[in-house]
């Protein structure tokens, strides 16, 4: 045994925790002792990465925390988010539709998701999801509702642009 492995501290594992890991009745960050606090603390370095623009980093970050917890409907929209601004609109969709699986009244979830249909050309699918959006949020408060209503006025337009040329 090299000297390096031998510093490396023995960890016991329970077998009855181990298994419960393996038949999927914990998440790795439960396995791990992780506590949802702790979490949301990466996930906050995570949001300031994605803010600054360290794309790469925040992507990291958030696939670390969608292994480490796969059904917190947040990471799934985070890391959705970091796809979509680094232009993988599919991995984005999913990672949204993720994020309302676990959440249906995902402002953010829905209001990305809806985007990217908008930009896909699906015009029924993207009104659903930013029209649910901006139901959830009727005030405008978050930006992402906001940038919803945005999204349906263009819609509109075009949709109105449409008819006018078709008469």
């Amino acid at each position: 045994m090299s000297e390096q492995t031998s510093n490396v501290p023995e960890v016991e594992i329970p077998p009855q925790l181990a298994e419960m890991l393996i038949n999927g009745e914990i998440t790795l960050a439960e396995f791990l002792g992780l506590s949802r606090q702790q979490l949301y603390s990466i996930a906050e370095v995570g949001y300031q990465m994605l803010s600054s623009g360290k794309l790469d980093q925040a992507k990291q970050i958030y696939k670390g925390l969608v292994e480490a917890d796969p059904y917190d409907s947040v990471f799934h929209c985070h890391l959705a988010a970091v796809h979509h601004k680094m232009g993988e609109l599919e991995e984005a969709r999913v990672e949204y539709s993720k994020a309302l699986d676990f959440n249906f009244g995902n402002i953010d979830a829905l209001s990305g998701r809806g985007e990217i249909y908008f930009n896909q050309g699906k015009l029924t699918e993207a009104v659903n999801d930013l029209k649910s959006a901006i139901d959830l949020d009727p005030q405008g408060k978050l930006p992402s509702s906001v940038r919803a209503r945005a999204v349906l006025v263009a819609i509109k337009e075009i949709v109105d642009s449409h008819k006018n040329s078709a008469q």
